[in-house]
């Protein structure tokens, strides 16, 4: 048997383990058994929060040697501990010297650079969401996304009657990995598509969301890991259920627009979920942490000269994306969506971060025990490590499923949990080593490639590896 989760509307979330054998090893066990091998795995700090100058060399050199190989042209990477962020370095640039869309000019990377998160926007955005309405009772992990209180039997359709919301969190829900065809792909058919230069509107709600409620399945759920977007576009929709139906977002909240083309009378139209969800991030993660350069759809000005660019889109929108979703998806739903959209800087990412790492136990916002819930892998059937290390919307840097090239947070704790953007971003939060990592590049500028991509997956590696040697 494994442990299960229980929780009472209103109180905080509780974890009650059972333990039957030693197929089922707590996450604490586990991390004993990696403290006990020496001195790697311990709480990294300064007694006094400085470092000498130099401390970082050895990090500032992974990132030099990477955009001299054109893994990216620029990056901004930072290091936080529980005393806050001890490590923030800007390098490069926008381009590779050519004038960026917006300016017309080649920024240098400053430490408040945006960057568009792709998915991470899955778990600072949408799991984040998911985790402040588990601890209030409202989110059960084991419920049907089908039932009445979420998105309704018109969600069964297809075969998806037994998804739960923990199938959606873990990626096994039986989805394929991204609809088939994209929302963007002209024979899917939204308004914009049809045009040379499509705007980024929300004139494809109502049919995107149709298309999810008959979206059909690759595998039973719950019996195979698929990576899926679609999973986290629903995780959206369950998320602005939630938060219309218990009040904590109101009409007057939403973007406008988002819901421009509806009458005020029709904002319980069930697509509209979608401008719920994304209130409940601005009001409460991102306005509740203070965070100013975390959100969605970031303003023309200033915004868009802020950000890096991504790649050069000669399919869908024929030019160079900044200051835009480059998710081509996220863009047919107008730039906000649970799986990619999310624009923010390494200070307000920490913040966020800082916040899940180093929660007390009484948190009223999200307390450590619902940190741990969401962040850990248990090694038996309900997180079902033999499918992979996924946690609840997290990944995990874990030794046990993970081989070494796979550990993208390099020599950080197997009780590591991360994720990873495409467009060339990265998390590492250790609970072990206490320290948080953030890794920010524009790696598929100008044209994304395979090539980029393997180099990313080892700069990423060795980037953690080299925080690992320094604070050791």
């Amino acid at each position: 048997m494994c442990p299960k989760e229980r929780w009472a509307a209103g109180a905080p979330a509780l974890i009650v383990f059972v333990w039957l054998g030693a197929s089922c090893l707590s996450s604490v066990t586990t991390a004993a058994l990696f403290v006990g091998e020496g001195t790697k795995w311990k709480s990294w700090s300064s007694s006094s929060g400085v470092y000498p100058s130099n401390t970082w060399d050895k990090v500032t050199a992974v990132l030099e040697e990477a955009k001299k190989n054109a893994t990216f042209p620029g990056c901004v990477a930072a290091v936080g501990n529980e005393s806050g962020l001890i490590y923030t370095q800007p390098l490069g640039s926008f381009t590779y010297g050519d004038p960026d869309p917006v300016s017309h000019t080649n920024p240098p990377m400053t430490p408040d650079t945006m960057f568009d998160l792709a998915s991470l926007t899955k778990v600072l955005a949408t799991t984040t969401a998911s985790m402040i309405l588990y601890q209030r009772g409202h989110l059960d992990l084991d419920m049907k996304v089908s039932d009445p209180e979420l998105l309704g039997p018109d969600f069964a359709r297809n075969g998806k009657e037994a998804i739960t919301v923990r199938n959606l969190l873990l990626h096994n829900a039986g989805f394929p990995p991204d609809p088939k065809p994209n929302y963007w792909d002209v024979a899917f058919g939204c308004p914009q598509t049809a045009q040379y230069y499509p705007k980024e509107d929300f004139s494809c709600q109502a049919m995107i969301y149709a298309a999810l409620l008959n979206q059909s399945l690759q595998y039973s759920p719950g019996t195979k890991y698929i990576y899926s977007d679609l999973s986290m576009i629903t995780m959206m929709h369950v998320v602005g259920t939630l938060a219309r139906d218990h009040g904590y977002v109101e009409p007057s909240d939403l973007n406008v627009e988002c819901v421009h083309h509806q009458p005020n009378s029709s904002h319980s139209l069930p697509y509209l979920t979608q401008c719920y969800y994304e209130a409940f991030v601005r009001r409460r993660v991102a306005e509740y942490l203070g965070l100013q350069q975390l959100l969605f759809l970031p303003p023309r000005s200033p915004t868009w000269a802020l950000t890096a660019p991504t790649w050069n889109d000669t399919v869908y929108r024929h030019q160079v994306m900044q200051g835009f979703v480059s998710d081509g998806n996220s863009y047919a739903l107008g730039g906000i969506s649970g799986h990619a959209g999310l624009f923010s800087r390494a200070s307000d990412i920490h913040t966020l971060l800082h916040h899940l790492m180093f929660a007390s136990s009484t948190d009223l916002w999200i307390n450590s025990t619902t940190v741990h819930t969401f962040t850990t892998v248990w090694p038996c059937t309900v997180y079902n490590t033999s499918q992979s290390s996924r946690a609840l919307g997290w990944d995990t840097n874990n030794y046990h499923v993970k081989s070494t090239d796979e550990r993208l947070c390099g020599a950080l704790s197997s009780e590591t949990f991360t994720h990873t953007g495409y467009t060339g971003t990265q998390v590492c939060c250790d609970p072990v080593g206490k320290v948080i990592t953030i890794l920010l590049t524009n790696r598929c500028y100008k044209t994304d490639s395979i090539h980029t991509k393997e180099l990313i997956a080892l700069t990423r590696r060795l980037f953690n590896d080299a925080v690992v040697q320094v604070l050791h």
